[in-house]
């Protein structure tokens, strides 16, 4: 006789292996938004290790120079930019950081799924081998009864 909960195991598995691959692809991304918040970082570090330098030549332009106010407020704009570069790039880091936990949750999100659905179809496998050893039972019970009524009726034909 077939197992009657066979199409309940194979949609069990097939749900299983759906998780599976999200939960891949949800750790894939973890390490993408990794990589992300290594290279913003650096990026940032960059910059923080050139930024001073990069002010310092716009005011080495003007200091010890007769300037007119307008090569003053360009000198400032100038600064003002790499001050606004440097809030970008840290606000580059923080949202790559976000991402990154947003990932991370996701990630642990897929792995809950994959593990209840690894634990759905493992329920109905024990039950499966439980029910195979069942059938199995039984069935040695029927060649038995089988044997018994062949057996038995040898007896009688030589009574």
């Amino acid at each position: 006789m077939a197992y009657m909960l066979q199409p309940l195991l194979n949609i069990r598995i097939m749900r299983e292996d759906r998780a599976s691959g999200e939960l891949t692809a949800a750790r894939r991304a973890v390490r993408t938004a990794e990589e992300t918040v290594e290279k913003r970082n650096q990026e940032f570090e960059d910059f923080e290790r050139t930024k001073e330098e990069r002010q310092d030549r716009i005011w080495n332009a003007v200091i010890g120079r007769t300037v007119d106010r307008d090569q003053i407020d360009l000198a400032r704009d100038g600064i003002a930019r790499i001050d606004e570069e440097g809030v970008l790039r840290l606000d580059n880091v923080r949202q790559a950081k976000a991402e990154l936990k947003r990932r991370q949750d996701a990630a642990e999100v897929a792995r809950s799924v994959f593990i209840a659905a690894s634990k759905d179809r493992t329920k109905i496998d024990e039950h499966k081998s439980a029910w195979l050893i069942e059938e199995a039972k039984e069935a040695e019970a029927r060649a038995e009864g089988e044997l018994e009524d062949f057996t038995g009726r040898k007896q009688d034909i030589d009574d």
